[in-house]
């Protein structure tokens, strides 16, 4: 293929991606009118145009709109940092705390368990020995208690909530993806040990510190950057593409880093950019005098932004994984179910919050997206002998839980009393997802 043809090629597939994120605003906008989320609507619209239905859009479309998905994820990290005030959720840290205790070790356990017990129905595992076994279920476990901050942004914006409850669900999510980032890298180490019966490797850990202490002091960097860029009162339109272009920037880099270290270093250095583009968020929040600004950008860029990654998340599930799994990915799917009941109401029940939400809290939590893909890829590289059917089964499950979770969460803040009506007080610092979107 000459590069003549390669651009040629590219262009048609954001023109065509183009043509469906238009469709999918509108089929968005139906989506409100019959009372389920936006982001439902996005992600119908991705399915039905991916190449499991229609195939508008082919299985190298994700590929070649990765660009799209990296400035997209950037955002939604800016924007759960953003929402990380802490001088709202300073009073909300014991239920956040105890949510997530609950939420990752009974998610965690139940799901292993149920993998090892499943490994005998699965057709890569069935002859594996134990110890292999138990590195495949941890992995599994870890995978299964990964949350989505990006669904869970986009319908709290969409729905302006605002409340106890809320604060609590945003901080779990985001606060817990985190935790979960922590907890693969020590459970990638011991499955790797399992696997090649190295034993622990205490130097991996080390490195995974380090890599997290990197991330963080770049993040720190990027927000005072993106400070100086809002203090300088550019156009509104400058200002909010040299934020995105930061953003990106930090994929950019992290990518570099990883290859850079694969060719030069005998182990490879990831540094994590939503962590990063998280801290950068959180900085400009709560230690900077740019919070109205910095919200304002991401208020006005906010809905194209959701519309183009939910649209792209949904023309990248594939259906068929979901077939070939069938059962086995059912099951996990329900274990983790119960398995968020159990952590919620456990942890809600610990911290003193309101029965009212116990009983209901574990509706915004199903929901999985980006990191849980990307960790399922993560297994899919690492191990390429078996980590490509272990992917593929568990984005069967990721795809259950995507299309399950956003209309449990709207119901979820119904119930709670906390969906805010337009022209409430501080409705300025709300992004708004309108059923005009």
């Amino acid at each position: 293929m000459t590069l003549f043809q390669y651009y040629q090629e590219t262009l048609a597939v954001i023109a065509g991606f183009a043509l469906v994120a238009l469709a999918s605003k509108e089929i968005g906008r139906f989506f409100v009118k019959i009372k389920l989320p936006l982001v439902s609507g996005f992600l119908f619209t991705g399915i039905l145009a991916g190449p499991s239905v229609l195939e508008l859009l082919p299985v190298e479309a994700a590929s070649g709109l990765r660009f799209v998905d990296e400035i997209s994820l950037a955002f939604i990290a800016f924007a759960a940092g953003s929402e990380l005030h802490m001088k709202k959720l300073r009073g909300r840290l014991r239920s956040i705390i105890c949510t997530i205790s609950g939420l990752v070790v009974i998610t965690f356990i139940l799901g292993s368990v149920t993998m090892f017990m499943l490994c005998d129905f699965i057709p890569f595992t069935k002859d594996m020995p134990v110890a292999s076994r138990i590195a495949i279920s941890i992995l599994s476990g870890v995978i299964l208690v990964a949350r989505s901050p990006s669904s869970a942004i986009a319908v709290i914006h969409e729905l302006r909530a605002r409340g106890p409850f809320t604060q609590t669900i945003l901080g779990v999510t985001v606060l817990g993806d985190i935790v979960v980032i922590i907890f693969f890298a020590v459970n990638s180490s011991i499955a790797d040990g399992l696997l090649t019966q190295m034993g622990f490797n205490f130097g991996f850990i080390l490195v995974v510190l380090a890599e997290l202490l990197v991330s963080l002091a770049i993040g720190l960097f990027i927000g005072r950057l993106l400070q100086v860029i809002i203090s300088q009162k550019f156009a509104r339109s400058l200002t909010t593409l040299l934020v995105l272009l930061f953003g990106y920037s930090v994929f950019f880099l992290s990518d570099f880093v990883q290859h850079q270290s694969q060719a030069r270093l005998s182990f490879e250095i990831l540094l994590e950019p939503l962590l990063i583009c998280m801290v950068a968020g959180y900085l400009l929040t709560n230690h900077s005098k740019y919070r109205h600004e910095f919200m304002t950008i991401l208020h006005n860029i906010g809905p194209p932004i959701y519309t183009a990654f939910f649209t792209l998340t949904g023309a990248s599930l594939l259906l068929g994984d979901l077939a070939d799994t069938g059962l086995v990915a059912l099951a996990l799917f329900g274990v983790r179910l119960i398995g968020i009941m159990l952590g919620a109401f456990a942890g809600g029940a610990v911290a003193g919050d309101p029965m009212s939400h116990n009983r209901v809290s574990w509706m915004a939590y199903i929901t999985q997206a980006g990191i849980s893909l990307a960790l399922a890829k993560d297994v899919a590289v690492a191990f390429p002998e078996w980590g490509s059917a272990f992917a593929s089964l568990m984005i069967s499950v990721i795809v259950l839980n995507q299309i399950v979770g956003p209309p449990f969460f709207k119901w979820a803040i119904h119930l709670a009393g906390e969906v805010r009506p337009h022209g409430d007080e501080d409705d300025h610092l709300v992004f708004k997802l309108p059923s005009t979107l």
